[in-house]
């Protein structure tokens, strides 16, 4: 009798120990950001029993009575990391112990983050995970930091990738293409707009419009007359966010204008900034309603300005290529000038003075004649002064009429081609007429902007110029027609079957004073003078002949008034 009483009292000691020491674990755990837990599985794996003390409820708002009696932690886990908790799992069922964080899904619907360790309790006898224990604290603040930390990483990596992306060296379209490719590993991109601004013309031109990947070529459109979106980033310089664009409110709120529609909801407007003037829109845009959170419309707003820089800097680079292409012309231009300045300088010396020594020689030859009476020999030789003064003065005329072209120019205006060819026919109507020449105009030539007088004058010279050299042509005739437009130009031409040209000087007959026949009239400056009126004019000319087969004049004349 005495020896049970004594092991009640030992065993109520004992118990009265083991309440205090889990009334101090308790008390330890009540205060912890973490919970212990100890469950025990059933053959099928389902929880038997289990205990869970801690911070249980704090961190998951279920009681523990609701996640022991029932299946809360399929409902708990976070559906993105299911994949993660079976793998923990399969460790488990091999002994094996587990470090995890995983999300869970908190009664009222908020998302925590948890780690901590889980160590299984094996069953020796069956071979098999007979429950875990292990404990659990709320890493949310932990991952947060680590998520924005890893943020910040992948924006300073977007950013230099974009940085690279746009400054290639490519053209700006290819640049913003590269560009476009390195934002969508961060964000959503259903459609991707950027257009810049002509405020004197009220035109946006868009330098890349992409939905859906689909690469579209918009023309640029007035946005004062359709005040949209864009008008309003452009007008108000600031970012613009609609989480909603079909939301009732934020259209009566906002003027939406659809361009093309794609099913687009989630809007951002950011204006490219220059000189705090606006110059342009850039936008980004989804499919899905509020797609967007503040840390990525930052992002954008700081690539935005890195577009601007970018933009500014082609061109920059393109109005640095045209001033290069437009020196290499004038030096080009300059060349030519020289040349021809030297075979003109050449000319006037030789040309200038044959008729001079002429005149000289004759007026030697009529005053001897003057002292012995020789009237007819007087008379004969004052008619070859006259003719050598008489060729003196057209060729001065010739002459003043090139150094004209450039610098004494009528005002350009639209007009009919056929309106040019008919009223050069007329002038040269004589000579024509004399040598019963048949002349074929094409119908439906087109409208071309050109100085009339001059373009007259070439068309004078180029009829003038193949009647002339007709030779004894049976059946003589000149064609004047239009070949078509071609890389911006018209090609017109001046066709005859007359004696045609050798193709050794084809280029020899548009230089100044050059003549193939001596002694054929004219100076030899009318084709020079062709020539120059021709490129004045933003054209080409040359000739396609053989000797005996007749000659066509080409030359060209741009479609584009502007040109």
């Amino acid at each position: 009798m005495w020896n049970f009483l004594k092991s009640l009292i030992t065993y109520n000691e004992r118990l009265k120990d083991l309440q205090a020491r889990e009334e101090r674990y308790r008390l330890i755990t009540s205060v912890m950001s973490d919970y212990a837990f100890v469950l025990y599985f059933d053959e099928q794996g389902k929880i038997r029993e289990g205990w869970i003390d801690g911070a249980f409820e704090q961190i998951t708002s279920y009681s523990r009575e609701e996640f022991l009696n029932g299946d809360v932690w399929s409902i708990m886990l976070h559906p993105d990391d299911v994949e993660r908790d079976a793998e923990d799992n399969r460790l488990l069922a091999q002994n094996q112990k587990v470090y995890n964080e995983l999300r869970i899904i908190r009664k009222d619907g908020k998302i925590r983050w948890v780690g901590g360790y889980v160590y299984p309790i094996w069953d020796e006898q069956h071979n098999r995970l007979a429950g875990i224990y292990g404990a659990t604290r709320d890493i949310t603040e932990q991952k947060q930091a680590e998520l924005l930390s890893m943020q910040s990483t992948n924006e300073m990596t977007l950013l230099y990738k974009i940085s690279l992306a746009l400054s290639s060296g490519q053209d700006l379209y290819q640049e913003l293409r590269a560009f476009v490719r390195e934002l969508k590993k961060v964000m959503v991109v259903d459609a991707f707009h950027i257009g810049f601004y002509d405020e004197e013309k009220d035109l946006f031109n868009y330098s890349l419009f992409l939905n859906d990947n689909e690469d579209l070529k918009l023309p640029p459109r007035s946005l004062k007359k359709s005040l949209g979106l864009t008008w309003e980033v452009l007008s108000k310089k600031q970012t613009l966010y609609l989480p909603n664009i079909d939301d009732p409110q934020t259209q009566k709120e906002h003027n939406i204008v659809i361009v093309v529609d794609a099913g687009m909801r989630s809007y951002i407007g950011i204006p490219l900034i220059s000189q705090d003037k606006a110059i342009g829109v850039m936008s980004v845009q989804a499919k899905e309603v509020d797609a967007y959170h503040a840390e990525q419309i930052r992002l954008l707003e700081t690539i935005a300005a890195q577009v601007v820089i970018t933009s500014e800097k082609s061109r920059l680079l393109e109005q640095l290529q045209q001033e290069l292409i437009e020196r290499k012309n004038l030096l080009h231009e300059m060349e030519v000038k020289n040349a021809e300045l030297e075979r003109f300088s050449y000319t006037v010396s030789h040309d200038l003075k044959t008729p001079l020594v002429t005149i000289r020689g004759f007026l030697g030859l009529m005053s001897k004649s003057v002292l012995s009476g020789d009237i007819e020999a007087f008379q004969r030789d004052m008619a070859r002064v006259v003719k050598a003064t008489d060729r003196m003065n057209q060729l001065l005329k010739d002459l003043l009429e090139l150094s004209r072209i450039g610098r004494v120019l009528n005002e350009k205006k639209n007009i009919s081609f056929g309106s040019l060819v008919s009223a050069a026919v007329e002038i040269v109507h004589g000579r024509i007429q004399e040598k019963n020449i048949s002349i074929y105009v094409q119908e439906n030539l087109p409208i071309v902007f050109v100085d009339q007088p001059r373009m007259i004058e070439v068309l004078q010279n180029l009829v003038d110029n193949a009647a002339k050299y007709m030779g004894e042509q049976k059946d003589p005739k000149i064609e004047i027609g239009f070949e078509g437009e071609q890389n911006g130009e018209y090609t017109f031409f001046v066709r005859d079957n007359g004696i045609g040209i050798a193709p050794e000087h084809h280029e020899r007959i548009f230089g100044l004073f050059n003549k193939l026949d001596a002694e054929s009239e004219g100076t030899g400056v009318g084709l020079a003078l062709v020539k120059r009126i021709v490129e004045f004019h933003g054209g080409r000319i040359w000739v396609k002949s053989e000797a005996g087969l007749g000659s066509t004049f080409y030359f060209t004349l741009p479609v584009n008034p502007s040109a």
